[in-house]
Protein backbone atom coordinates (compact mmCIF):
# COMPACT_ATOMS: atom_id res chain seq x y z
CA UNK A 1 0.00 0.00 0.00
CA UNK A 2 1.24 3.43 -1.29
CA UNK A 3 2.23 6.39 1.31
CA UNK A 4 -1.19 8.11 -0.47
CA UNK A 5 -3.71 5.11 0.33
CA UNK A 6 -2.47 4.88 3.73
CA UNK A 7 -3.25 9.16 4.26
CA UNK A 8 -6.41 8.41 2.35
CA UNK A 9 -7.08 5.28 4.75
CA UNK A 10 -5.98 6.98 7.89
CA UNK A 11 -9.01 10.14 6.88
CA UNK A 12 -11.42 8.08 6.03
CA UNK A 13 -10.84 6.12 9.67
CA UNK A 14 -10.94 9.19 11.19
CA UNK A 15 -14.68 10.27 9.58
CA UNK A 16 -15.45 6.61 10.93
CA UNK A 17 -14.87 7.00 14.53
CA UNK A 18 -15.72 11.06 14.23
CA UNK A 19 -18.97 9.16 13.51
CA UNK A 20 -18.70 6.89 16.45
CA UNK A 21 -18.65 10.10 18.62
CA UNK A 22 -21.23 11.69 16.73
CA UNK A 23 -23.98 9.06 17.94
CA UNK A 24 -22.66 9.60 21.44
CA UNK A 25 -23.26 13.07 21.17
CA UNK A 26 -26.28 13.75 19.49
CA UNK A 27 -27.93 10.17 18.47
CA UNK A 28 -27.12 9.33 15.13
CA UNK A 29 -24.14 9.16 12.81
CA UNK A 30 -23.83 11.33 9.54
CA UNK A 31 -23.83 9.51 5.83
CA UNK A 32 -20.18 10.98 5.53
CA UNK A 33 -19.54 8.36 8.20
CA UNK A 34 -21.30 5.69 7.11
CA UNK A 35 -19.78 6.11 3.41
CA UNK A 36 -16.43 6.21 4.97
CA UNK A 37 -17.21 3.16 6.89
CA UNK A 38 -18.63 1.04 3.79
CA UNK A 39 -15.03 2.21 1.90
CA UNK A 40 -12.97 0.78 4.21
CA UNK A 41 -14.93 -2.37 4.26
CA UNK A 42 -14.58 -3.02 0.18
CA UNK A 43 -11.24 -1.37 0.45
CA UNK A 44 -9.46 -3.46 3.30
CA UNK A 45 -11.43 -6.80 2.45
CA UNK A 46 -13.65 -6.43 5.76
CA UNK A 47 -10.61 -6.20 7.93
CA UNK A 48 -11.27 -2.52 9.39
CA UNK A 49 -14.67 -3.18 9.69
CA UNK A 50 -13.32 -6.68 12.09
CA UNK A 51 -11.49 -4.05 14.15
CA UNK A 52 -14.16 -1.44 14.58
CA UNK A 53 -16.27 -4.24 15.77
CA UNK A 54 -13.93 -5.62 18.11
CA UNK A 55 -13.75 -2.00 19.45
CA UNK A 56 -17.47 -0.96 19.84
CA UNK A 57 -17.74 -4.52 21.58
CA UNK A 58 -16.26 -2.67 24.42
CA UNK A 59 -18.75 -0.20 24.70
CA UNK A 60 -21.69 -3.15 24.94
CA UNK A 61 -20.02 -5.96 26.10
CA UNK A 62 -22.27 -9.18 26.07
CA UNK A 63 -23.83 -10.88 28.92
CA UNK A 64 -22.87 -14.33 30.45
CA UNK A 65 -24.54 -16.95 28.66
CA UNK A 66 -27.70 -18.46 30.24
CA UNK A 67 -29.64 -21.57 28.82
CA UNK A 68 -32.69 -20.41 27.01
CA UNK A 69 -36.20 -22.15 25.88
CA UNK A 70 -37.48 -20.85 23.02
CA UNK A 71 -39.73 -21.30 20.05
CA UNK A 72 -36.04 -22.83 18.62
CA UNK A 73 -35.12 -25.60 20.82
CA UNK A 74 -33.91 -25.39 24.15
CA UNK A 75 -30.64 -24.22 24.08
CA UNK A 76 -27.43 -24.81 26.60
CA UNK A 77 -25.34 -21.76 26.72
CA UNK A 78 -22.68 -24.53 25.22
CA UNK A 79 -25.21 -25.37 22.53
CA UNK A 80 -25.43 -21.45 21.84
CA UNK A 81 -21.90 -21.29 21.46
CA UNK A 82 -21.46 -23.95 19.03
CA UNK A 83 -24.28 -22.72 16.91
CA UNK A 84 -22.30 -19.34 16.82
CA UNK A 85 -19.57 -21.15 15.52
CA UNK A 86 -21.18 -22.52 12.77
CA UNK A 87 -22.57 -19.08 11.61
CA UNK A 88 -18.89 -18.24 12.02
CA UNK A 89 -17.78 -20.82 9.68
CA UNK A 90 -20.27 -20.62 7.18
CA UNK A 91 -21.97 -17.87 7.45
CA UNK A 92 -25.81 -19.21 7.88
CA UNK A 93 -27.25 -21.96 10.13
CA UNK A 94 -30.38 -23.45 9.60
CA UNK A 95 -32.08 -24.63 12.81
CA UNK A 96 -33.70 -28.27 12.78
CA UNK A 97 -36.83 -27.10 15.02
CA UNK A 98 -39.48 -24.99 12.59
CA UNK A 99 -41.61 -22.66 14.68
CA UNK A 100 -45.41 -23.33 15.92
CA UNK A 101 -47.89 -23.96 13.24
CA UNK A 102 -50.42 -21.50 15.44
CA UNK A 103 -47.82 -18.85 15.01
CA UNK A 104 -47.08 -18.63 11.21
CA UNK A 105 -51.22 -19.20 10.87
CA UNK A 106 -51.21 -15.79 12.43
CA UNK A 107 -48.32 -14.32 10.97
CA UNK A 108 -49.69 -14.80 7.48
CA UNK A 109 -53.37 -14.04 8.30
CA UNK A 110 -52.00 -10.40 9.56
CA UNK A 111 -50.09 -9.95 6.05
CA UNK A 112 -53.01 -10.99 4.15
CA UNK A 113 -55.18 -8.26 5.33
CA UNK A 114 -52.32 -5.53 6.02
CA UNK A 115 -51.89 -3.40 2.67
CA UNK A 116 -47.88 -3.46 1.58
CA UNK A 117 -45.59 -1.02 -0.59
CA UNK A 118 -45.17 -2.22 -3.66
CA UNK A 119 -42.16 -1.40 -6.25
CA UNK A 120 -42.65 1.65 -7.72
CA UNK A 121 -45.20 3.17 -5.42
CA UNK A 122 -44.60 5.22 -2.43
CA UNK A 123 -44.66 4.40 1.17
CA UNK A 124 -48.68 6.44 1.72
CA UNK A 125 -51.16 4.39 3.35
CA UNK A 126 -53.54 5.08 -0.26
CA UNK A 127 -50.52 3.98 -2.26
CA UNK A 128 -50.17 0.54 -0.25
CA UNK A 129 -52.36 -2.63 -1.83
CA UNK A 130 -53.02 -6.09 -0.41
CA UNK A 131 -51.03 -8.90 -1.58
CA UNK A 132 -53.20 -10.93 -4.75
CA UNK A 133 -50.93 -14.19 -5.24
CA UNK A 134 -53.60 -14.62 -8.09
CA UNK A 135 -52.59 -11.41 -9.38
CA UNK A 136 -49.02 -9.54 -8.59
CA UNK A 137 -48.57 -6.27 -9.58
CA UNK A 138 -44.64 -6.23 -7.86
CA UNK A 139 -42.37 -9.13 -7.15
CA UNK A 140 -42.22 -7.75 -3.58
CA UNK A 141 -44.74 -6.95 -1.48
CA UNK A 142 -43.65 -5.12 2.28
CA UNK A 143 -45.65 -4.38 5.03
CA UNK A 144 -44.44 -1.37 6.86
CA UNK A 145 -42.14 -1.85 10.11
CA UNK A 146 -45.04 0.36 12.20
CA UNK A 147 -47.45 -1.69 11.34
CA UNK A 148 -45.15 -4.76 11.96
CA UNK A 149 -44.53 -4.33 14.75
CA UNK A 150 -48.24 -3.62 16.49
CA UNK A 151 -49.16 -7.41 15.45
CA UNK A 152 -49.49 -9.46 18.99
CA UNK A 153 -47.81 -12.71 16.91
CA UNK A 154 -44.71 -10.97 15.73
CA UNK A 155 -44.34 -9.50 19.11
CA UNK A 156 -44.09 -12.90 20.54
CA UNK A 157 -41.66 -13.39 18.02
CA UNK A 158 -39.64 -10.65 18.60
CA UNK A 159 -39.64 -11.79 22.28
CA UNK A 160 -37.93 -15.08 21.67
CA UNK A 161 -35.03 -15.50 24.00
CA UNK A 162 -33.15 -18.48 21.56
CA UNK A 163 -32.52 -15.85 18.90
CA UNK A 164 -31.68 -13.13 20.87
CA UNK A 165 -28.85 -15.48 22.87
CA UNK A 166 -27.73 -17.04 20.00
CA UNK A 167 -27.32 -13.38 18.39
CA UNK A 168 -25.56 -12.39 21.68
CA UNK A 169 -23.28 -15.04 21.29
CA UNK A 170 -22.16 -14.71 17.69
CA UNK A 171 -21.66 -11.08 18.03
CA UNK A 172 -19.83 -10.93 20.89
CA UNK A 173 -21.98 -7.71 22.41
CA UNK A 174 -25.25 -6.87 23.83
CA UNK A 175 -27.33 -6.42 21.15
CA UNK A 176 -30.01 -4.52 20.27
CA UNK A 177 -33.18 -5.78 17.81
CA UNK A 178 -32.34 -2.78 15.12
CA UNK A 179 -34.89 -3.24 12.46
CA UNK A 180 -38.31 -6.07 11.95
CA UNK A 181 -39.37 -7.24 7.85
CA UNK A 182 -42.01 -9.07 6.81
CA UNK A 183 -42.86 -9.22 2.98
CA UNK A 184 -44.45 -11.47 0.31
CA UNK A 185 -42.25 -12.34 -2.49
CA UNK A 186 -44.58 -13.09 -5.65
CA UNK A 187 -43.57 -15.12 -9.46
CA UNK A 188 -43.40 -11.72 -11.55
CA UNK A 189 -41.76 -10.78 -14.33
CA UNK A 190 -38.77 -12.53 -16.39
CA UNK A 191 -35.59 -11.72 -14.77
CA UNK A 192 -34.59 -11.23 -11.08
CA UNK A 193 -35.15 -7.77 -9.66
CA UNK A 194 -32.29 -6.05 -8.64
CA UNK A 195 -34.67 -4.14 -6.07
CA UNK A 196 -36.18 -7.46 -4.85
CA UNK A 197 -32.13 -8.59 -3.95
CA UNK A 198 -33.02 -11.39 -6.43
CA UNK A 199 -29.41 -10.37 -7.42
CA UNK A 200 -26.01 -11.39 -5.41
CA UNK A 201 -24.84 -8.89 -3.38
CA UNK A 202 -23.48 -8.22 -0.08
CA UNK A 203 -24.95 -6.31 3.47
CA UNK A 204 -23.86 -3.44 4.65
CA UNK A 205 -26.61 -2.39 7.07
CA UNK A 206 -26.07 -2.26 10.36
CA UNK A 207 -22.64 -2.85 10.30
CA UNK A 208 -19.87 -3.40 12.05
CA UNK A 209 -21.35 -6.78 12.34
CA UNK A 210 -24.88 -8.27 13.04
CA UNK A 211 -26.79 -11.29 12.70
CA UNK A 212 -30.32 -11.69 10.40
CA UNK A 213 -32.99 -14.11 11.62
CA UNK A 214 -35.52 -15.64 7.99
CA UNK A 215 -38.30 -17.19 9.15
CA UNK A 216 -40.30 -18.83 6.06
CA UNK A 217 -43.65 -18.44 6.82
CA UNK A 218 -44.37 -20.21 3.90
CA UNK A 219 -43.39 -23.74 2.06
CA UNK A 220 -39.98 -22.67 0.24
CA UNK A 221 -38.82 -24.72 -2.08
CA UNK A 222 -36.04 -24.63 -5.16
CA UNK A 223 -38.79 -22.68 -6.94
CA UNK A 224 -40.28 -20.31 -4.32
CA UNK A 225 -37.29 -18.03 -3.84
CA UNK A 226 -34.89 -19.97 -1.45
CA UNK A 227 -32.30 -17.63 -0.07
CA UNK A 228 -28.94 -18.41 -1.46
CA UNK A 229 -25.60 -17.79 0.13
CA UNK A 230 -22.17 -18.23 -0.79
CA UNK A 231 -20.97 -20.12 2.04
CA UNK A 232 -17.68 -18.30 4.14
CA UNK A 233 -17.85 -15.61 2.05
CA UNK A 234 -18.44 -13.40 5.17
CA UNK A 235 -15.23 -13.82 6.48
CA UNK A 236 -12.73 -10.95 6.41
CA UNK A 237 -9.53 -11.11 4.46
CA UNK A 238 -10.61 -13.96 2.06
CA UNK A 239 -8.89 -14.17 -0.98
CA UNK A 240 -12.15 -15.05 -3.17
CA UNK A 241 -13.49 -12.03 -1.60
CA UNK A 242 -11.36 -9.20 -1.98
CA UNK A 243 -11.67 -8.37 -5.94
CA UNK A 244 -15.64 -9.10 -5.75
CA UNK A 245 -15.47 -5.93 -2.76
CA UNK A 246 -13.48 -3.89 -4.98
CA UNK A 247 -16.54 -3.49 -7.08
CA UNK A 248 -18.39 -1.42 -4.40
CA UNK A 249 -21.78 -1.89 -2.99
CA UNK A 250 -22.80 -3.02 -6.35
CA UNK A 251 -25.27 -6.43 -7.60
CA UNK A 252 -23.24 -8.83 -8.53
CA UNK A 253 -23.54 -11.49 -11.65
CA UNK A 254 -24.21 -15.04 -10.99
CA UNK A 255 -21.10 -16.84 -12.36
CA UNK A 256 -18.80 -14.62 -10.98
CA UNK A 257 -19.85 -15.79 -7.51
CA UNK A 258 -19.51 -19.02 -8.34
CA UNK A 259 -16.17 -18.71 -9.75
CA UNK A 260 -15.20 -16.94 -6.78
CA UNK A 261 -16.31 -19.67 -4.37
CA UNK A 262 -16.89 -22.64 -6.33
CA UNK A 263 -20.61 -24.08 -7.47
CA UNK A 264 -19.82 -26.27 -4.67
CA UNK A 265 -20.38 -23.29 -1.49
CA UNK A 266 -23.52 -21.93 -3.29
CA UNK A 267 -25.75 -23.30 -1.33
CA UNK A 268 -29.75 -22.91 -1.62
CA UNK A 269 -31.76 -22.77 1.86
CA UNK A 270 -35.25 -24.55 1.83
CA UNK A 271 -37.60 -25.47 4.31
CA UNK A 272 -41.56 -26.03 4.96
CA UNK A 273 -42.94 -22.93 6.77
CA UNK A 274 -41.82 -22.01 9.69
CA UNK A 275 -38.21 -23.14 8.97
CA UNK A 276 -35.92 -20.08 10.70
CA UNK A 277 -31.59 -19.35 9.12
CA UNK A 278 -29.55 -17.21 11.03
CA UNK A 279 -27.18 -15.41 8.05
CA UNK A 280 -24.13 -13.02 8.44
CA UNK A 281 -25.13 -11.36 5.36
CA UNK A 282 -21.40 -9.44 5.34
CA UNK A 283 -21.63 -12.48 2.71
CA UNK A 284 -22.50 -12.85 -0.43
CA UNK A 285 -25.92 -13.92 -0.96
CA UNK A 286 -29.55 -13.27 -2.85
CA UNK A 287 -33.17 -14.21 -2.55
CA UNK A 288 -33.77 -16.49 -5.85
CA UNK A 289 -36.02 -15.66 -8.26
CA UNK A 290 -39.62 -17.17 -8.04
CA UNK A 291 -40.63 -19.08 -10.97
CA UNK A 292 -43.46 -20.60 -8.68
CA UNK A 293 -46.17 -20.05 -6.08
CA UNK A 294 -44.87 -17.38 -3.82
CA UNK A 295 -43.31 -16.84 -0.14
CA UNK A 296 -43.89 -14.69 2.82
CA UNK A 297 -40.84 -14.21 5.13
CA UNK A 298 -40.12 -12.07 8.30
CA UNK A 299 -36.46 -10.83 9.45
CA UNK A 300 -35.62 -10.00 12.35
CA UNK A 301 -32.01 -8.30 12.44
CA UNK A 302 -29.69 -7.94 15.82
CA UNK A 303 -26.60 -5.78 16.25
CA UNK A 304 -25.37 -3.17 18.19
CA UNK A 305 -24.56 0.66 18.09
CA UNK A 306 -23.85 3.01 17.17
CA UNK A 307 -23.55 2.14 13.31
CA UNK A 308 -27.02 0.73 13.52
CA UNK A 309 -28.11 2.17 10.15
CA UNK A 310 -32.20 1.93 11.08
CA UNK A 311 -31.50 3.16 14.92
CA UNK A 312 -31.64 6.86 14.15
CA UNK A 313 -35.62 6.71 13.20
CA UNK A 314 -37.22 5.22 15.96
CA UNK A 315 -40.61 2.95 15.43
CA UNK A 316 -42.69 2.82 18.87
CA UNK A 317 -44.28 -0.39 20.09
CA UNK A 318 -48.45 0.24 20.84
CA UNK A 319 -48.93 0.80 24.36
CA UNK A 320 -50.73 -2.72 24.70
CA UNK A 321 -48.26 -5.12 23.54
CA UNK A 322 -48.24 -8.97 24.12
CA UNK A 323 -47.26 -9.96 28.02
CA UNK A 324 -44.16 -12.25 26.52
CA UNK A 325 -42.71 -8.89 24.88
CA UNK A 326 -43.39 -6.75 27.70
CA UNK A 327 -41.56 -9.22 29.61
CA UNK A 328 -38.81 -9.70 27.43
CA UNK A 329 -38.45 -5.82 27.83
CA UNK A 330 -37.82 -5.46 31.52
CA UNK A 331 -35.68 -8.11 31.64
CA UNK A 332 -33.23 -7.17 28.47
CA UNK A 333 -34.58 -3.25 27.65
CA UNK A 334 -31.37 -2.19 26.19
CA UNK A 335 -32.29 -4.99 22.97
CA UNK A 336 -35.73 -3.22 22.41
CA UNK A 337 -34.42 0.47 23.07
CA UNK A 338 -35.49 1.86 19.29
CA UNK A 339 -38.65 0.54 19.69
CA UNK A 340 -39.90 2.23 23.31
Amino acid sequence: MSWAEMRHNAREAGKVLGGVLDYYWRGDVTLEARGSLLKLHCGTNGRFTDRLATLLRTLRPPRRPRPVSSYLGDFSAAEQKAIAGRIARDGFFLFERRLPSELCDEIVAFAQRTPCTVEGRGRAPQDRVLFDPTAPISKTYRVVEEEIIADRAVQRLMADPGMLAIAENYLRAHPMLSMMNLWWSATFGEKPGAEAAQEFHFDFDPPPIWLLFFVYLTDVGPENGPHVFARGSHLANMPAAGPLLTRGYVRIPDEDVAAAFGRENIVELYGKRGTVLAVDTRGFHKGKMLTAGHRLMAQLTYSFPPYSGAHARRVKLPEDIDPALASAIRVSPRVYERYT
